[in-house]
């Protein structure tokens, strides 16, 4: 039979309590109690003693039970009180509670430690709720603006812009690149949720950032052309190697550098830059650009998701993005173990950098 706590407590302070009588009394008595929980023993009590007398006892033994009967009671109501506020306020979280209320913790040590975890884990779930209502109220709206433009657009081809091709051709344009637009955001929103999940994060292995860098480099070489913009490149070429996941840093040196071709002028410089940090501990890639640079009350949310600053920060004619590449770069980061920050100057440019830990620390 399942025993609670309280029980248990109430039922060893009666035991000791009739046993130190028996004693005490010299009763000859063969006694044997077991205390049980689930399919273990708890305790197990044994007294064999012998009577020289009884009588004169019998009042201060009842008196002695009731004693520590109401010992076992206090110190019951002692212990599970904060329990008893844990439960409530764990059935109130399965239950949907938005916001359950927290813990205080209470002595002995082993309960405050248990409300304490509690509180940590509570806090823990209302931010990820909170983080996840955010995530979904902006995709929902990033999505809603093309999904009405295309909407829009097919109405009016419908209603008789297709009797003028110009108009046409300009509205099927317009709704291939909001299409595009949009599977470039489902695309990096999947990206998003699969890092975050750690499914594109197998076994992390040592590997060489300066490999990986060099082949981006070669790949926005030819879009640098087209958008007219200097790309420079110089790394140490001996780096130490990183624990890492070869696809996911590609795809951050990918996001980092597309991001400062998108905001630099033609004749601007796009710098990708590896080097070792001055404390030696950790190996450093840098992206700088010369472009329009951050007002200093953005660079507090550049990483956030669906961020952007394009009404202050010009794109020179580069499609809009998702507002998930910066917020990508970061995840990837964190989940290698490095750090990303960003300095900017209006007028000067900006520079992103993500310091990742030396393999073995060498």
């Amino acid at each position: 039979m399942p025993q609670t706590l309280r029980t248990r407590i109430a039922l060893t302070f009666v035991l000791i309590a009739i046993s130190s009588i028996i004693l005490a009394a010299g009763v000859v008595v063969y006694l044997q109690l077991r205390v049980e929980e689930g399919n273990g023993i708890l305790a197990v009590f044994k007294i064999n003693t012998s009577i020289p007398w009884l009588g004169e006892f019998i009042v201060v033994s009842l008196g002695l039970v009731a004693l520590f009967g109401l010992l076992s009671y206090v110190l019951a109501r002692w212990l599970m009180a904060p329990i008893d506020q844990l439960i409530l306020t764990a059935q109130d979280l399965s239950h949907g509670e938005q916001r359950p209320q927290d813990v205080n913790p209470r002595d002995p040590e082993e309960v405050r430690l248990l409300t304490e975890a509690y509180n940590q884990i509570a806090m823990r779930m209302q931010v990820n709720i909170d983080e996840m209502r955010s995530f979904v109220a902006y995709a929902s709206h990033e999505l809603r603006t093309p999904l009405t433009s295309i909407k829009l657009r097919v109405e009016a081809l419908r209603n008789g812009a297709l009797e003028d091709p110009p108009v046409t051709d300009r509205f099927l344009s317009e709704v291939e690149s909001e299409v595009d637009r949009l599977s470039r955001m489902v695309n990096d929103l999947l990206d998003l949720s699969r890092i975050e999940a750690g499914l594109e994060a197998s076994e992390l292995i040592p590997v060489n950032l300066l490999a990986i860098a060099s082949e981006v480099y070669e790949t926005y070489r030819v879009r640098a052309e087209r958008a007219g913009v200097n790309l420079y490149y110089d790394a140490d070429p001996d780096l130490p190697l990183i624990l890492g996941e070869e696809d996911q840093l590609r795809r951050m040196i990918y996001n980092l550098m597309d991001n400062a071709i998108k905001y630099t002028p033609r004749e601007g410089l796009v710098s990708l830059i590896l080097r070792r940090s001055t404390a030696g501990d950790l190996v450093e890639l840098l992206v700088k650009d010369t472009g329009f640079g951050i007002a200093k009350e953005h660079l507090a949310h550049i990483f956030d998701r669906f961020y952007r600053v394009e009404a202050t920060r010009p794109r020179y004619g580069a499609p809009q993005g998702s507002g998930l590449g910066l917020p990508i770069a970061r995840t990837i980061a964190e989940a290698h173990g490095g750090r990303i920050w960003v300095t900017s100057k209006l007028g000067e440019g900006t520079t992103f950098g993500v310091g990742f830990p030396i393999l073995n620390g060498r």
